[in-house]
């Protein structure tokens, strides 16, 4: 799915949000690195509850822009990455459903390298 954030702009402001467009898409570079180091982090055994915690962190930053600069799915995917990482981590079972979680965070990646 190709995506296009300025097709989706608010009308009459679309230079005003172009730099937020472009400072988004300059910063998911890192941030997809980061997700994935700590992802596979957790996949080779090492504490899971901090790298989970910042996974959700990150995907909070990501909700909170994606749908203002006209990625609503990839805010979707990523409030629910980040609601569903707490809530197993405040059950005290972090990796409750780490193979699905897993398998979102994957196709958020996905979506959010279409942007780079």
């Amino acid at each position: 799915m190709a995506l296009n954030a300025v097709s989706k702009l608010p009308p009459g402001v679309p230079e005003v949000l172009r730099a937020a467009h472009d400072v988004f898409v300059n910063v998911s570079t890192d941030r997809i690195l980061r997700i994935e180091t700590l992802t596979q982090a957790v996949h080779n055994g090492q504490d899971s509850v901090p790298a989970l915690t910042e996974i959700a962190q990150i995907a909070h930053k990501i909700a909170g822009v994606a749908g203002t600069l006209g990625y609503p799915d990839i805010g979707n995917q990523s409030r629910a990455i980040e609601q569903r990482l707490k809530a197993d981590i405040a059950a005290g079972a972090p990796l409750r459903n780490w193979n699905s979680i897993s398998a979102e965070i994957e196709a958020l990646l996905d979506d959010m390298e279409e942007l780079i």
